[in-house]
């Protein structure tokens, strides 16, 4: 069994990848996850999530730096192996052409390689990735298989964690869709305010990278919010939750 992590700036989710399972275009399956919280890191919580399955391989792609080290730590006490952290610099699949490549978050790389190896048409159709949580990233690679760029966009909890703090009378709302995008309270408002400009950032980015590249992308969501996006748009986007998770394991076999 694989050990993949996906180090997040307030929470890193775990999972354990069987490399030789599933029926997708690429063989293995994540078996199963956990979120653990940075502060306090515990390594007991991990044996326990680990249990007695024996790890062949752990790798992990990270935005915090100062995590890392905690976590190959923390991995090497539990399963004795060393934690491969994957970077722009490693080896890909895909051909990043973006300009300022050491500052990219290496899980928009993982996203991105995720996507490439399951959700493509190379020569014929590129992939769209919507990583919606957090942040709403978009990740796009070209059919040719480049990568050009993306979008960084602030998820909804960051939109209503930044109204409540900076603002003395707006209330916490719940991120609730409305019955209405007009609010006839203030708490309806801030939801409407909140949820329908992702939904419209979603649906508008793609179709405004779409007509700008010219060329076929399959669109694939995934994040806290990937679902309720795809349900409430309508849409026929492919929806995979795991897709950061199989990007690192994509990544360990690309070393292979």
């Amino acid at each position: 069994m694989w050990l993949l992590i996906d180090i997040g700036n307030s929470a890193s989710k775990v999972g354990l990848f069987d490399p030789t399972s599933g029926t997708d275009r690429v063989p293995g399956e994540v078996i199963r996850t956990a979120r653990f919280e940075h502060a306090p890191f515990q390594v007991g919580p991990l044996k326990e999530f680990i249990g007695r399955v024996p790890i062949s391989r752990a790798a992990a792609v990270s935005v915090v730096p100062q995590q890392r080290e905690i976590w190959a730590d923390a991995v090497r006490q539990v399963t004795k192996a060393d934690l491969r952290f994957f970077t722009h610099t490693s080896a890909l699949p895909i051909e990043l052409t973006y300009r300022t490549p050491a500052t990219m978050g290496h899980d928009r790389i993982a996203a991105a390689v995720g996507a490439w190896m399951r959700h493509s048409v190379p020569g014929e159709k590129g992939v769209l990735v919507l990583d919606a949580g957090t942040a709403l990233n978009i990740e796009i690679v070209r059919p040719d298989g480049t990568y050009p760029g993306g979008v960084i966009a602030a998820g909804p909890a960051l939109v209503r964690d930044a109204l409540g703090l900076s603002t003395a009378q707006l209330p916490m709302a719940s991120l609730e869709l409305p019955p209405s995008p007009v609010g006839t309270s203030t708490t309806e408002a801030l939801q409407s305010g909140i949820l329908y400009p992702l939904l419209d950032a979603a649906a508008g980015m793609v179709r405004r990278i779409s007509e700008h590249e010219g060329v076929a992308f399959t669109v694939v969501a995934t994040g806290g919010w990937g679902t309720w996006m795809i349900e409430q748009l309508r849409v026929d986007w492919a929806y995979d939750r795991h897709l950061v998770l199989k990007g690192v394991a994509d990544l360990i076999r690309q070393e292979d």
